[in-house]
């Protein structure tokens, strides 16, 4: 009997320490509302310093201040109406999402890419295309 509740136990402590470690290394629920709220603002404070950018014309890797200020301008053209994630994963430093942005402009595919530095996770790559929905 003592064997079979310290086996549980143990069990319960472990699926609870993998579930802990998975969530911690997710895309950060800021992000994601930031982006349901088009909130550029919010998404420019969690960039890494260089990130690669695909919006619209521009494609490349562009300093924070840069990236900034093409995010700014999209969401000041596209008035967001909604953000849904339809995947996410991660493994290592690196979490990802994919989803679908609503806007005043049309729908968009999103991909955002974080990476872990030091205790915080940023934007490493944020993709936004404009999708056939």
């Amino acid at each position: 009997m003592k064997t079979t509740t310290f086996f549980l136990i143990s069990l319960f402590v472990f699926t609870a320490l993998i579930n802990v470690s998975a969530q911690s290394n997710e895309i950060s629920s800021e992000i994601i509302s930031a982006l349901d709220e088009g909130n550029a603002s919010e998404i420019n404070n969690n960039l890494s310093a260089n990130v690669e950018l695909v919006i619209g014309n521009k494609n490349d890797v562009f300093s924070k201040q840069q990236a900034s200020g093409i995010i700014n301008d999209f969401f000041r053209t596209n008035k967001v109406s909604s953000f849904q994630v339809i995947h996410k994963g991660n493994k290592d430093a690196a979490s990802f999402a994919i989803g679908t942005l609503k806007t005043s402009g049309g729908n968009f595919r999103v991909y955002v890419l974080t990476r872990k530095q030091g205790s915080t996770s940023l934007i490493q790559q944020l993709r936004i295309e404009s999708s056939n929905d």
